[in-house]
């Protein structure tokens, strides 16, 4: 019972930390770190230059938000993802909503839709998959600070996590090189 309380007040720390951190990147109008934000966040199409960047970033956030949910025992999941947040509201937000207001109906440039929809994928695949990535990472490090106070744990608990991790990784490539084929006919 106490697990399944502490995984879902996870979830809400977690997704209450990228829910404040959209709201102050988009009513701030930036974000507040961005290297660290870069570490578990997709950059906009404007700011890619190879066809394979959209493929290594879409791979490598969900795992470097899984290893960096990991330190201080969890602890950095919510902040990790409030900075993920301030770059998603100040600037992906930011380029979606110029991009679709560039949209006329009877004109529709092939770039405008393109960067469109390759946002919408960051927002609605990248993102889910860096959040339960998140997820995953702060209970492993719940699991490991169990394991060293000496309490007992269940059975093949700690293994759950990592065949999570790589159907979530398999996931991500899959994004991965949708988003570089996307990227590639921009």
């Amino acid at each position: 019972m106490r697990e399944e309380v502490l995984g879902s007040l996870l979830w809400l720390l977690i997704l209450g930390g990228w829910v404040v951190g959209v709201c102050c990147g988009y009513w701030m109008g930036r974000d507040l770190s961005h290297e660290l934000s870069l570490a578990t966040g997709v950059p906009p199409p404007s700011q890619l230059e190879r066809w394979w960047e959209p493929l290594l970033f879409f791979s490598l956030t969900p795992l470097s938000c899984y290893l960096l949910s990991q330190l201080f025992f969890g602890g950095a999941a919510p902040l990790l993802l409030f900075l993920r947040g301030t770059h998603d509201g100040g600037v992906l937000m930011r380029s979606l909503e110029a991009s679709l207001s560039g949209f006329s109906f009877p004109n529709l440039p092939l770039q405008d839709l393109l960067s469109s929809l390759f946002l919408l994928l960051i927002l609605s695949v990248n993102l889910p998959l860096c959040l339960w990535a998140s997820h995953l990472g702060a209970s492993r490090a719940l699991y490991v600070r169990r394991r060293i106070l000496g309490r007992a744990v269940r059975a093949g608990e700690g293994t759950s996590h990592l065949s999570s991790l790589f159907l979530l990784l398999s996931l991500s490539l899959v994004a991965g090189l949708l988003a570089s084929f996307l990227f590639g006919h921009m």
